[in-house]
């Protein structure tokens, strides 16, 4: 399987994936092929019924700021298509932001199902029309990028705002215990974040004290 949920992480936890979707979804995701994503999975088995339980609009306005900073590294991503490494960066963050995209669609549908905890989302509402504001700025300032070391301070910039806190907000509001037990929901900003601080001083070495910086939002 390819995605944010590889097979392995629903293998070793058959209990809670069983609670949630059942056996014929444990088990088709055991035989699923390596093209094959959780998601698509999901929806092929109808896994999920009308929802019982509110979830705030809010949250698809999260999954497409994920969507919009994939569009934005894909970009940079073609712009410095002749320089290897940085085209590989920038192809690695868009596919992380994708796995984010993801991983916040099935909280919603989960949470949908399962529980919603307002009070760990809802201190983070007001961000995300400032977000969205944020990464519209971002996005039309692309053709103004004359270097790669401006391109990975944009990268910074987008990496310093709330972004990564709203995705956890929404992890953490998910009452599900599919969600608290699988390691993706709550490795993914962790990971996402490190590799930026690792890659970007090594591809400019002149940005590395604001990469401290970003390690330790």
């Amino acid at each position: 399987m390819v995605g944010a949920i590889r097979k392995r992480d629903v293998v070793v936890h058959p209990v809670v994936t069983i609670r949630c979707f059942g056996w014929p979804v444990f088990l088709k995701t055991v035989i699923a092929g390596r093209r094959q994503t959780f998601l698509t999975l999901l929806a092929e088995a109808n896994a999920f019924g009308p929802p019982t339980v509110e979830v705030p609009s809010l949250l698809e306005n999260c999954v497409f700021l994920e969507l919009q900073a994939k569009l934005i590294y894909e970009a940079l991503a073609e712009r410095f298509s002749d320089r290897a490494p940085v085209r590989e960066f920038f192809e690695t963050l868009a596919q992380q932001e994708q796995d984010h995209a993801d991983l916040l669609e099935l909280c919603g549908e989960i949470a949908g199902q399962e529980g919603w905890q307002e009070e760990h989302f809802g201190p983070w509402r007001d961000a995300i029309p400032v977000l969205e504001q944020q990464m519209d700025t971002v996005e039309a300032s692309l053709g103004d990028l004359d270097s790669v070391t401006d391109a990975l301070r944009l990268v910074i910039q987008v990496e310093s705002s709330e972004i990564n806190r709203v995705f956890e907000s929404v992890v953490t509001a998910t009452d599900s215990g599919f969600v608290r037990h699988l390691e993706p929901f709550h490795a993914a900003g962790v990971e996402h974040i490190s590799y930026i601080s690792d890659r970007i001083p090594k591809l400019e070495s002149s940005l590395a004290k604001e990469c401290e910086a970003l390690s330790v939002e």
